[in-house]
């Protein structure tokens, strides 16, 4: 009549994903901080706008050949994004090198792109608008914002190249997404907000 008693196996210890958590906070405060940097641009622009003034100068030079260039540069990067996602979950660690290569020269082309906008403008910042001040804060905020993703990353992806399994650093590749989605958002936002609008 002794029988003895078993038990079911123990449940396997669930996956922390402080990565994603953590990325989600960094992604949240970036977005809010272009969230205050966009009201203010677009009050003080509608502000301008209604009292009969002029808000770009027009010694200005703001061509829309550029900015646009520069959206369906991250547009793309945002399916090479995509592609390095899929690839760590799927332990491929050949296509997640090519995919993080070619989204990392889509970032930097961005940020040359923006650095050429930057000398075409001819936007004065003591030009008595405030159009100039803000262009370029949120212009170079958005520098900051790139090549923070870009660093995230690259970190990521040196993380992956210890010859272990890249599902293991899958939520790492999805929080480098996610803030890399968040930065192409705000370019959108900017694209049509500044260059498209004016």
């Amino acid at each position: 009549m002794n029988e003895a008693i078993t038990f079911a196996p123990a449940p396997p210890a669930t996956r922390r994903r402080n990565m994603l958590v953590g990325a989600g906070f960094a992604t949240g405060a970036s977005v809010t901080y272009f969230g205050a940097l966009f009201g203010i641009y677009f009050s003080e622009r509608a502000d301008a706008l209604n009292s009969g003034g002029s808000w770009i100068p027009s010694t200005a030079d703001l061509q829309l050949t550029a900015p646009t260039m520069m959206f369906w540069t991250l547009l793309l990067s945002v399916i090479t994004m995509q592609w390095a996602v899929h690839a760590a979950a799927r332990d491929d660690r050949r296509h997640l090198i090519l995919a993080v290569i070619v989204t990392g020269i889509f970032g930097i082309a961005t940020i040359n792109q923006m650095a050429f906008i930057f000398t075409q403008m001819g936007l004065e910042v003591d030009g008595g608008s405030l159009a100039a001040p803000l262009i370029y804060a949120i212009c170079g905020s958005f520098i900051v914002m790139v090549a923070a993703a870009l660093i995230f990353l690259m970190l990521v992806t040196f993380r992956s190249l210890d010859g272990q399994s890249l599902r293991r650093v899958a939520d790492g590749m999805s929080a480098a997404a996610m803030y890399w989605y968040a930065m192409v958002f705000v370019y959108v936002i900017i694209w049509v907000g500044i260059f498209v609008t004016r």
